[in-house]
């Protein structure tokens, strides 16, 4: 395996530890084929779902035919290697007949047929109500909000029609901002086809509040009267730009953060912290398992296990809080027992779990770019670190900016097909970043757990959050005021593919010499071809 840790285990411990230190792909790679056909069948629809699980469960029925038909010891490796492909392409099989199915009840839903009419909608919110706009002075237009939820039932004509299926919901701030998820709500909207293919069957245009609210659950409301007074008493304790970004750091909450500092953080490159992420996770759930390890292993599991589902609660069960809380354990897993080998197919177990649970993240820019950056922590990360490590030594510095180049590299395709520009900062904002981010996250989470039991300590506690986020607030922005911090590319598919080029032209330039020369006579002929049709006026 070129390029890996394996080359020291070659030349110290021979082929024994080579075996040994080999990764195990094989459910890695049932996951990325799974994630590419539900993919492709929540894009494409479901016949075109039903035609790939036709051809992917003919290609692994012929692939267990090979691998039943190799039994002489000569063809073992053939036969391992049929038996793998065969359970990548049953997989796929299984995962794109499920899709089929779902897409059908998209298509098929009731409510497709009030495309372009007024209805009562009842839904049940699966997140918190998000701000997409700010009030427009000008016209007195109040912010505007979107909301995600599961459709309970329409009432259009006179007629009640039980229905289901995902929604999307934009609505004036008044009287939605305040909801939970899980209550149920009734309004009036207009129906209409949904902009994405994500499996949403609707989107709709509330007009005004909801008519009817359900209660929250007991623990959405304990978890309500945490957040409330944990944003209390960062208002209270803190500056109004650090206040903003530990509600960001703990609770994903950027209400409170400015328009402004937003926007530097974006261009810095540093959005994932002002977002419930893995880190999150992997840096509450690694606090809490240092101070229960020494209960015992069994124990700490299950109090770690808890302090997750506690977190998730707090900052609600989304499907993107969940994919973060599995990332993050992955990541946390890498990072205690220190093998890739448990973490690589623990990450492609929860690649296949959450798809099979939510194959609308197949679609989602959130998901790629967590699993991205995930793998890349798990795979490459550690291979520069041992590859600078066996040159020169590795010190804390140069692995924190292995750690932020790799992250950075493998979502810079993700981030630019869905904005449409690239950080150049980002890798040395967040190795500027690096040091603060723990200490505010932890201290801010434990301000959290206290608030409502102890004040006192909760306030001590979140006042020690106060410098570490007052410089990751100054970090953004200076980052965001560099000449070049940000780049613009092309959106879309262009744009994804693009800096995925550029990024395999700089990773192959740094690694053969062939290739260099092979970019140096491309590069020279095309301005060659490019430059006199510029200066006539024809390029």
């Amino acid at each position: 395996m070129t390029g890996s840790p394996v080359a020291g285990g070659v030349r110290h411990g021979g082929s024994g530890e080579q075996r040994h230190r080999r990764l195990d792909a094989r459910l890695a790679t049932a996951a990325f084929a799974c994630w590419c056909v539900t993919a492709a069948g929540v894009w494409c629809g479901a016949a075109a779902a039903w035609t790939i699980a036709l051809a992917a469960g003919a290609g692994g029925a012929l692939a267990v035919a090979v691998a039943w038909g190799a039994g002489h010891r000569a063809e073992q490796a053939c036969r391992a290697t049929a038996g793998t492909l065969a359970g990548v392409l049953l997989a796929a099989c299984g995962f794109a007949a499920a899709t089929a199915v779902r897409a059908h009840a998209v298509e098929a839903n009731p409510i497709t047929g009030l495309y372009g009419q007024r209805a009562h909608v009842t839904m049940r919110l699966d997140g918190d109500p998000r701000r997409i706009g700010a009030a427009d002075a000008r016209d007195g237009a109040a912010t505007r909000i979107l909301v995600r939820g599961e459709l309970v039932s329409v009432r259009a004509g006179g007629r009640d029609r039980a229905a289901a299926g995902a929604v999307v919901v934009f609505a004036p701030a008044d009287g939605w901002s305040g909801l939970l998820p899980g209550q149920r709500v009734g309004f009036y909207g207009r129906v209409a086809a949904p902009d994405r293919r994500d499996l949403t069957v609707a989107a709709i245009r509330a007009r005004g509040s909801p008519k009817t609210v359900s209660a929250p659950s007991w623990m959405q409301r304990v978890a309500a009267g945490v957040r409330s007074r944990f944003t209390a008493l960062c208002s209270n304790m803190l500056g109004d730009r650090e206040a903003g970004l530990v509600r960001g750091l703990v609770l994903g909450d950027v209400s409170g953060m400015s328009p402004q500092a937003e926007q530097q953080f974006t261009t810095a490159g540093l959005t994932h912290l002002t977002a419930v992420s893995g880190s999150n996770f992997a840096l509450v759930c690694g606090l809490v398992l240092l101070l229960v390890r020494p209960l015992g292993p069994r124990p700490a599991a299950v109090l770690t296990a808890l302090a997750v589902a506690g977190f998730v609660v707090l900052v609600r069960p989304s499907p993107s809080v969940l994919r973060a809380a599995a990332m993050g354990l992955i990541g946390l897993l890498a990072l205690v027992t220190g093998r890739r080998r448990q973490a690589l197919p623990a990450l492609g177990a929860a690649v296949l779990a959450l798809l099979a649970w939510k194959p609308a993240l197949s679609v989602d820019a959130g998901f790629a770019m967590s699993v991205a950056a995930t793998a890349a922590l798990v795979v490459v990360a550690p291979v520069w670190v041992d590859r600078l490590r066996g040159r020169r030594g590795a010190s804390a510095t140069v692995q924190a900016v292995v750690v932020a180049s790799t992250a950075h590299l493998v979502t810079i395709p993700v981030v630019a097909a869905i904005s449409g520009g690239v950080s150049t900062v980002a890798v040395v904002a967040n190795v500027l970043a690096a040091p603060a981010v723990a200490p505010a996250t932890i201290a801010g989470a434990v301000a959290a757990a206290l608030a409502g039991v102890w004040p006192w300590a909760a306030e001590l506690t979140v006042a020690c959050a106060g410098p570490p986020a007052w410089w990751l607030v100054h970090v953004a922005e200076w980052c965001a005021g560099l000449p070049w911090a940000r780049i613009a590319v092309p959106d879309g598919a262009a744009g994804a593919v693009v800096t995925a080029a550029a990024i395999a032209g700089v990773c192959g330039w740094y690694g053969s010499r062939r290739f260099r020369w092979c970019a140096v006579v491309a590069t020279a002929a095309a301005e060659a071809v490019w430059l006199p049709a510029h200066w006539t006026g024809f390029g």
